[in-house]
């Protein structure tokens, strides 16, 4: 096996797309919730993390679409390949999912005793929609390390 960006294996391709897969899932997940908060709590300043998202979504495919042009400099397609896992990394698993899902909504709200906030009333959905931003986070986080892993396999092939 070369180490090629376009014959690295088909896993690797099938993990990414994956891993954007899940990102694009966090970002729906961060819509919901955050436009719902912003809605229900009048708080409007939420839907900056829909912009976000929305732009970290888009960094994300477009640094992947990037990295697997097939024509080009191997290493402005190693340097895409890597923005891809960082933005992946950075946006969608430790800011969404670490600190927006675990840290907010679960540790939180452990740590001072409930969900009670004072001047926002308790809202099941709203709340619900915060912890499941660790899902994808945790998925997103797994093919990550499985990216690496077959990167690594693919080098030394």
């Amino acid at each position: 096996m070369t180490t090629d960006r376009k014959s690295p294996t088909v896993s690797t391709s099938r993990t990414n797309v994956q891993v954007l897969a899940w990102c694009g899932a966090n970002a729906l997940i961060t819509t919901v919730h955050h436009v719902y908060g912003a809605v229900i709590y009048g708080t409007p300043g939420r839907y900056h993390a829909v912009l976000a998202a929305a732009l970290l979504l888009a960094l994300d495919v477009a640094a992947y679409a990037w990295a697997r042009r097939p024509a080009g400099d191997d290493a402005v397609a190693r340097v895409a390949w890597w923005i891809h896992w960082s933005v992946s990394l950075a946006g969608f698993v430790l800011s969404f999912g670490l600190f927006e899902g675990l840290y907010t909504h679960v540790l939180s709200p452990l740590l001072r005793g409930g969900y009670v906030t004072p001047g926002q009333p308790f809202d099941l959905f709203f709340e619900a929609t915060g912890v499941l931003h660790v899902l994808p986070a945790a998925v997103t986080a797994l093919l990550l390390v499985r990216l690496l892993r077959e990167r690594g396999q693919a080098v030394t092939a």
